[in-house]
């Protein structure tokens, strides 16, 4: 609860005159989690003469007028038209909702019954913001011989984490860590020895909940069996590894070594091929040949 929130339902309780709270009926703290509706409630317990009903939105300069009820009808102020609807609308018996609650809507609300002659008639409640993320749950396997799971969720206030199932975890560690927002991220870790997974796969689940406002989320994954668990450093050998073999070491360097003979065999055998060639052209052929290439002449 946020600490301005906190000390002013201290201070209500210190001095609200016991007659004044009978005569308005409301709750005096609504919890609500961060994106639900709230429910504001104020009704008036004796019959009285009223004019007007006004909720004002408690702060620390000044209360702030949302919304007003009269014989005209209701009546909500502009910067708080995005969210905020009258429930129930009446003299006696008057309520607002807030849609989808964010932080700024974390406050004190005050209910006005604005009567004649008695004049205003006030009660008030408090809307408190709880926040929730997660869980989130993560499975690794730290060495050969051992597993750890951490479950982890961030809420305001301090959320609860526990596991599931724990017949058969072990060692577990909780930590917590405060952030700059008010909310606080708590990890619960267990430690699984491999020797010690059952023999079928099985699935641990992780819950978290907020006992201040009733909220539960819970999510779960499955630890592979014993037989099947595979751990870092140990790779599993299938049939498809054993067909596909790959040379490595000194196979690959004689397979290497008799590629490059093969070609520098072909390059000797082409170049002796042409020699040969060569050779066999008269040399009187061939001087004719060039003649006739380098000074072409033509028949008139």
């Amino acid at each position: 609860m946020a600490p301005a929130l906190h000390n002013y339902l201290f201070i209500q309780l210190i001095v609200l005159p016991e007659g004044l709270s009978q005569l308005v009926r409301t709750q005096q703290v609504v919890t609500a989690t961060l994106g639900e509706d709230a429910v504001l409630n104020c009704e008036l317990m004796k019959a009285k003469d009223v004019r007007q009903v006004t909720w004002q939105k408690v702060t620390a300069e000044a209360n702030e007028n949302v919304a007003t009820y009269s014989k005209q009808g209701p009546d909500v102020n502009l910067p708080f038209q995005r969210n905020v609807e009258f429930e129930d609308e009446g003299l006696q018996n008057c309520s607002i909702i807030i849609r989808g609650v964010s932080r700024g809507d974390e406050s004190c609300y005050k209910c006005l019954f604005n009567t004649f002659p008695d004049g205003p008639i006030s009660g008030t409640t408090c809307l408190q913001i709880n926040e929730l993320y997660g869980p989130s749950l993560l499975i690794t396997q730290t060495n050969n011989s051992h597993t750890t799971l951490s479950c982890s969720a961030t809420g305001r206030p301090v959320p609860t984490v526990t596991w599931e199932d724990t017949e058969i975890l072990e060692n577990s560690t909780m930590a917590n860590v405060t952030h700059l927002n008010g909310t606080v991220t708590v990890t619960i870790t267990s430690t699984l020895a491999a020797f010690s997974l059952p023999d079928k796969d099985t699935r641990v689940g992780c819950m978290v909940s907020l006992f201040s406002g009733g909220v539960t989320k819970n999510v779960s994954m499955v630890i592979p069996a014993r037989t099947h668990a595979s751990f870092p450093g140990v790779p599993e050998v299938t049939d498809g590894d054993r067909i596909s073999v790959k040379p490595t070491g000194i196979g690959a360097v004689m397979g290497s070594l008799c590629f490059i003979a093969v070609c520098c065999g072909t390059v000797v055998l082409w170049c002796k091929l042409r020699n040969t060639t060569r050779s066999q052209i008269p040399a009187g052929n061939e001087q004719e040949q060039q003649l006739s290439t380098v000074n072409p002449q033509r028949d008139d």
